[in-house]
């Protein structure tokens, strides 16, 4: 978790406060929280999630769990580190305090400022953290989606209205124009707007781009969005990112994504109203676009490398954007493990169009379904597709969406509450 300090509440009631997971320090049988950082491994833990929003806190370097010794809940007891007993003495709960992690952070908003949204909605913030590279009117957001009460495609206004879209909206004032074409505006930048109140959407979709804003169609009946594998593509040397989600009766679900790409680091922060969920997912805030580009072509193995040259530096493409599609060098990648063939395994279609058989295939797993939801046994053998794997190996809890199906057994990058009060969106660079 990247949080410069956490409070932490254990089921056996004691409140205590500690720094982050991997600066907690396990020596023999005790925690000590007043060492200076390192990176020793027994200054590394895993936080695992149990359920009912409950954790587990594992030192790296023993497999042991943290513990409050025999339930106590006596004010200032001494943590431990003992075997997995499934205890509540072993079960956390994770609540953002205070950060010191500087204003463009994520975790820097204090829960309790966030607007109330209207109309059953969430109060949405897109901030700049791209550390000075881009200024608040050179980042642009947009927000398309499916409005339910009249199942028409709309786009979000400044004001938090959902304004039908259309093919005149190409040609309305205003409009964006690239290469002789015309484009709808449906954008704004971060220095318009601090809060905007986005109301119930189906199937939306947040379009973030820095420098310049996205070239999107729309029609009577829908839009055309960016295509990366489309070599004319307006978008192609536009760096843009997106997240997804939908607002309805059951409260908000979203995510970032990484099934069709990577343009720069994004943060997904939801925080409910009842105070008791406040949950962060995507890249970790020390990664920078620069880092991930360079830790991409020294982590992955030698068939991926190309995914992230083939259209650099606006971003990393995924394998069936690359040479892993028909007719591609690797489109018998998996050949060697499995009878059906890459590209539906990439895609999650026909022999691997079942959620928990293409995720197995994915992960290098479908052989040995007694560990289909074991993690530390994922992308542990080729062929695997390691584009995930790199992408869970830098983000929050190494969660992420990978692959179509990486949702399986709870490793996407996805939120949901039923009272949402407030999403964050950090544009990272």
């Amino acid at each position: 978790m990247n949080l410069k300090k956490v409070i932490c509440t254990i089921a056996a009631t004691l409140l205590v406060t500690s720094m982050i997971p991997n600066q907690i320090s396990f020596a023999n049988e005790s925690v000590n929280s007043d060492l200076t950082f390192s990176t020793s491994d027994n200054q590394k833990s895993s936080v695992e999630l149990l359920d009912e929003g409950d954790y587990k806190v594992m030192a790296q370097h023993s497999g042991k769990v943290l513990t409050v010794p025999y339930t106590t809940s006596d004010e200032g007891a001494q943590l431990q580190q003992c075997s997995n007993d499934g205890s509540d003495a072993q079960r956390w709960i994770f609540t953002l305090g205070s950060s010191n992690s500087g204003d463009n952070s994520i975790y820097s908003i204090p829960a309790s400022s966030i607007p109330n949204p209207t109309d059953n909605g969430v109060s949405v913030k897109v901030m700049n953290g791209t550390n000075g590279a881009f200024s608040d009117d050179q980042i642009y957001w947009g927000v398309i989606g499916i409005n339910p009460a009249n199942n028409t495609w709309s786009y979000l206004d400044i004001s938090g209205n959902l304004i039908p879209i259309s093919t005149a909206l190409n040609d309305a004032s205003g409009h964006l124009t690239k290469n002789g074409v015309n484009y709808a505006n449906i954008y704004h930048t971060v220095s318009e707007a601090s809060w905007v109140n986005l109301p119930k959407i189906t199937s939306g979709r947040m379009f973030l781009s820095v420098g310049s804003p996205c070239y999107i169609k729309t029609y009577d009946s829908g839009f055309a969005g960016p295509d990366i594998n489309n070599a004319t593509d307006p978008n192609r040397d536009i760096y843009f990112d997106f997240v997804e989600f939908t607002v309805d009766a059951s409260g908000y679900h979203g995510n970032t994504t990484r099934v069709d790409q990577f343009g720069f680091p994004i943060q997904h922060r939801l925080v409910n109203k009842a105070g008791n969920y406040d949950q962060v997912v995507g890249e970790l805030e020390t990664e920078t676009r620069e880092g991930l580009f360079l830790k991409y072509q020294n982590e992955v193995p030698y068939e991926f490398k190309s995914l992230g040259v083939l259209q650099a530096p606006y971003r990393i493409v995924c394998p069936i954007s690359g040479p892993f599609n028909t007719g591609g060098t690797y489109e018998n990648y998996f050949a060697s493990y499995t009878s059906i063939p890459t590209r539906d395994i990439l895609l999650g279609i026909n022999g691997a169009s079942n959620a928990q058989t293409c995720a197995a295939l994915n992960r290098h797993i479908y052989n040995d379904t007694a560990n289909w939801n074991t993690v530390s046994m994922y992308y542990q053998a080729t062929p695997a597709n390691y584009y995930a794997k790199f992408w869970h190996d830098h983000s929050i809890n190494e969660l992420a969406y990978g692959f179509c199906y990486d949702d399986v057994n709870g490793q996407a990058s996805y939120l949901e509450v039923a009272d949402p009060k407030g999403l964050i969106i950090r544009v990272g660079w």
